[in-house]
């Protein structure tokens, strides 16, 4: 393949790698954003659950009992967080929910309910949830997720706040003196008293392992980067056989511009293309140049007319090729001379070849004209010289080998 067309080949194989890559690495980055967004969604909706089953136990079960103790049917004094605690509920809700989610195996969610001022020492929270607390207060924000780590594997932290404080609330959450003593009893009259309405005491949280949106979008991925390879590996094959096929074409185009007309030899062009692109590896092989030239063509033109003149450039040419080394190039490199470029080691080989080429010519018998003659003028290359003093040298021989005509001449 011409060096050109490999080059292309090489500038589209490197391209179809990068936009390979930056295609993988990006779809790779929308779908972690779709798994974490569908994560988030996931804990979205069971937080939104919790909060309802809150505000049911607020306007419904709470209602109930209250209206309940208000008829003497319940103590005015009873209190059970069974019936009566949101946040107990709740806590042990997920408890149920992760139970099952471990029958189902899947992983297990971390719950937590975080108060500014609770009652359960466990729903106490901590810096980062105080300051979640105070945000949501404040109005500045109304959820809040990151994806965080723990223990090597990547989670999504999920919060959102409880509903404010009403009028149903104050009755556990005012003065302790208004609260039933069964929740004094309970829980003291120290903690979860003394809040206003409107106040957002607590906040509801929880922690779900991208685990697994991480295998749907591993399966994806690999699905979608087998699919995109196979297309980048059938669209390159497609490009390499259009290109070879080019490539065949601009070869025929090269040898036609490089080929005699007549001879189908290799022209002048190609004699100059080859002396100035091979000078260093000339340097190291020290090859030979031999100019032929047929003796008296003039004459054979002006006597037999150019077709026979045009005959005998043809039967030469082909005798030459024939017997012609593997190391050598044939050129015309005008009207009736010739040159041969040589890779031999020594001039004793080079002259041999010469005065077997003469011989040859000079005892066959063109149709028409009998026997021809040549001249034959040749050197060797001599390291560092420049291809115009070689050519200079081989002509000079050439020209001394015309004066006396069917002669070798070296120089």
């Amino acid at each position: 393949m011409l060096p050109h067309n490999k080059k292309l080949l090489i500038y589209i194989a490197v391209l179809f790698i990068f936009l390979y890559s930056v295609i993988v690495v990006s779809f790779y980055y929308i779908l972690n954003d779709i798994a974490i967004n569908q994560n988030k969604q996931k804990l979205h909706n069971i937080l939104l659950y919790e909060q309802a089953q809150k505000n049911y136990v607020d306007k419904y079960q709470k209602k109930f009992i209250y209206s309940l103790q208000h008829q003497n049917i319940l103590s005015k004094e009873f209190f059970s967080p069974v019936l009566m605690s949101a946040t107990f509920i709740t806590r042990h809700t997920l408890e149920e929910y992760n139970k099952l989610r471990k029958k189902e195996h899947l992983p297990e969610i971390k719950y937590k309910i975080a108060s500014d001022n609770p009652r359960n020492p466990v729903n106490k929270a901590n810096k980062k949830e105080l300051k979640l607390l105070e945000k949501f207060n404040n109005k500045k924000i109304d959820i809040y997720s990151k994806k965080i780590k723990i223990n090597g594997k990547d989670y999504i932290y999920y919060a959102i706040p409880v509903v404010p404080n009403n009028k149903s609330c104050m009755k556990c959450h005012s003065n302790p003196n208004l609260a039933p003593e069964d929740l004094i009893k309970m829980y003291g009259d120290k903690a979860g008293f003394h809040e206003k309405i409107g106040h957002i005491r607590a906040l509801l949280s929880l922690t779900l392992p991208l685990e697994e949106e991480y295998t749907f979008i591993k399966k994806i991925s690999f699905i979608f980067n087998l699919i995109l390879l196979g297309l980048f590996i059938f669209t390159y094959i497609i490009i390499y056989f259009i290109i070879k096929k080019l490539d065949k074409k601009d070869r025929q185009i090269i040898e036609s511009s490089y080929t005699d007309e007549l001879t189908q030899i290799f022209n002048r062009k190609k004699f100059n293309t080859d002396i100035k692109k091979n000078m260093k590896n000339f340097n190291k092989l020290s090859p030979y140049l031999m100019l032929i030239d047929i003796d008296h063509f003039k004459k054979i033109n002006d006597t037999y007319g150019h077709p026979v003149g045009d005959y005998v450039l043809e039967e030469l040419t082909k005798l030459i090729s024939e017997n012609i080394r593997s190391n050598d190039k044939f050129y015309r490199i005008g009207g009736e001379e010739f040159a041969i470029i040589s890779t031999q080691k020594n001039n004793e080989n080079e002259r041999i070849f010469a005065e077997k080429i003469k011989n040859l010519i000079e005892k066959h018998s063109f149709d028409k004209v009998g026997n021809i003659t040549i001249s034959i003028g040749f050197t060797k290359y001599q390291p560092e010289e420049s291809y115009h003093n070689w050519y200079k040298r081989a002509d000079e021989a050439l020209y001394e080998a015309k004066k006396t005509r069917n002669t070798i001449i070296e120089k």
